[in-house]
């Protein structure tokens, strides 16, 4: 009955949004910390490492993408000169059943005197980590559209129990230290990093999947009736909602965040998003 039930999803997904299936998300809202840590969507670990402590403001994360959310902080990042590639963001998840290209999408912002440069790595049997790339030394102190970093993994990546990313902070490509994120700061351990839309996808992205900058689909799962929609132009928008068989469930016009969506039985749908000619589907629970 799983399987069956995977493969329904995965048909509607492909349907409906490209082949692209979304396995584990996390959006870092809950303002709980220790309860933002759980993923959104699907399932996954996510962990800090190296060292790094939450960076709170009065028991809270700060502002994440878009600012009426909440994005995952932390600090206490090694002193300059030292543990290159050892601290930062872990991402621990099951691709069994996914035979499809893994894909990674993040929105990152550091502070001024944060490390500019991220390491990107990945483990397939969750000892050995190989390197990925690196974000060439580009984090800034803002969020801009969503999702700011697009990554899609090597093959080896797919269908694997011991899958795990990591965003790392590494020395600056031309020295053998950290670079700090302000022109005209020094790095410091004091130094923070936010992450914030961790998503985890199996399959090709289509050219506008996740084109709609600063989108943001709350709760997930919806208990309460009502679904949140919010996006930096917060412009009119088609949504539309499919069951797993692909049956329109709901289809409305609005410029509001909010939509009523009670009429829903418990289950999986897909919700797809239309803004300015821009179009992204996402998972959706009802509980």
């Amino acid at each position: 009955m799983k399987k069956l039930y995977s493969l329904t999803l995965l048909l509607a997904f492909a349907l409906i949004s490209n082949a692209q299936t979304v396995i584990t998300q996390w959006n870092f809202d809950n303002v709980d910390p220790a309860a933002s840590m759980l993923p959104t969507t699907g399932s996954g670990v996510f962990t800090k490492i190296g060292g790094v402590e939450d960076n709170l403001t009065s028991g809270l994360m700060p502002a994440g993408n878009p600012s009426t959310g909440k994005a995952y902080s932390v600090k206490t990042f090694p002193a300059a000169g030292s543990l290159n590639g050892t601290a930062g963001y872990q991402f621990t998840l099951s691709t069994v059943g996914f035979n499809d290209q893994i894909n990674v999408t993040f929105d990152p912002r550091g502070s001024n005197t944060s490390s500019k440069w991220q390491g990107y790595e990945y483990t397939t049997d969750g000892t050995t980590w190989v390197a990925a790339g690196n974000n060439a030394g580009a984090l800034t102190n803002s969020f801009t559209a969503s999702p700011m970093v697009t990554l899609t993994l090597p093959a080896v990546c797919s269908n694997k129990a011991n899958f795990a990313f990591r965003i790392v902070a590494i020395y600056d490509a031309t020295s053998a230290d950290y670079a700090p994120v302000g022109a005209t700061s020094t790095y410091g351990p004091s130094g923070a990093w936010r992450i914030d839309n961790v998503t985890f996808s199996s399959g090709a992205l289509s050219v506008n999947q996740n084109a709609i900058a600063g989108l943001k689909v709350y709760p997930n799962p919806v208990s309460n009736g009502k679904l949140f929609i919010e996006t930096s132009a917060n412009a009119e928008k088609t949504v539309i909602i499919y069951d797993l068989l692909g049956k329109k469930v709901l289809n409305t016009i609005t410029a509001n965040s909010e939509i009523n969506v009670a009429s829903l039985n418990s289950g999986i749908y897909i919700v797809k998003i239309t803004e300015e000619g821009n179009t992204t589907s996402r998972k959706l629970v009802i509980r």
